[in-house]
């Protein structure tokens, strides 16, 4: 196959390739200048494979680069979208490796900022975090190493105290609960869907019953 003509596009940074005058694939500027293609240059298999895998990279490179703009994200999460757009699987591999080598993607800075978020939002344990964090595919590893220095610096205790007074706050001023063990029943309950373990949501609660008279403690034992 002899490349009759490269054709630029115009607004665009790709080319139309034709082969004995006929159009036979568009590529990217980057992969033109990469091989180094010229008119009259003769095409094997080989090279017109290697310019297809080479052209699927950039494509599939840009468009990662574009979900990454918009959001951090997961590896995990990243090649789930990548696969979703029909990318073949040694291109994603490929692309994350990529990305990873750049420091743009980096799921140890993406478990701390999900992590950051969803305190936030909430006070939550540590149980939740981790569930969180392992939906996304992180590692049981950097999930550990990751809620050390989050939990390091937002004491799990105190998470759970701010949690269960806030769910005490909003329990009697309503009409609905009036008695004191079902206010207590409800915070537990409450605290445990947040991901806090039993013997922090113990410790949470002796603290708050210390400081507040009119807040019997929970027989939790």
């Amino acid at each position: 196959m002899i490349l009759s003509k490269i054709e630029r596009l115009r607004n665009n940074r790709c080319y139309n390739l034709y082969v004995d005058g006929k159009p036979l694939l568009r590529v990217h500027e980057e992969v033109l200048v990469k091989f180094g293609l010229r008119t009259g240059d003769k095409l094997g298999q080989e090279t017109l494979d290697t310019l297809k895998t080479s052209e699927e990279f950039v494509v599939a490179r840009e468009k990662a680069l574009g979900l990454l703009s918009r959001r951090v994200r997961s590896e995990k999460e990243l090649r789930d979208s990548l696969r979703n757009k029909e990318f073949h699987p040694h291109t994603i591999n490929m692309v994350v490796t990529h990305l990873n080598e750049m420091g743009i993607l980096d799921d140890k800075n993406f478990a701390r900022l999900y992590t950051n978020h969803i305190l936030s939002r909430k006070p939550a344990g540590k149980a939740l975090l981790q569930r969180e964090l392992r939906i996304k595919g992180i590692s049981s590893s950097l999930i550990k190493e990751v809620l050390q220095e989050t939990l390091l610096e937002n004491n799990e205790e105190e998470l759970a105290c701010n949690a269960a007074l806030k769910v005490m706050k909003r329990l009697r001023g309503s009409s609905k609960v009036k008695d004191t063990k079902k206010q207590q029943q409800k915070i537990v309950a409450h605290l445990s869907s947040r991901g806090f373990s039993f013997s922090t949501i113990q410790s949470a609660l002796r603290k708050i019953s210390s400081n507040n008279t009119s807040f019997t403690q929970l027989e939790l034992e």
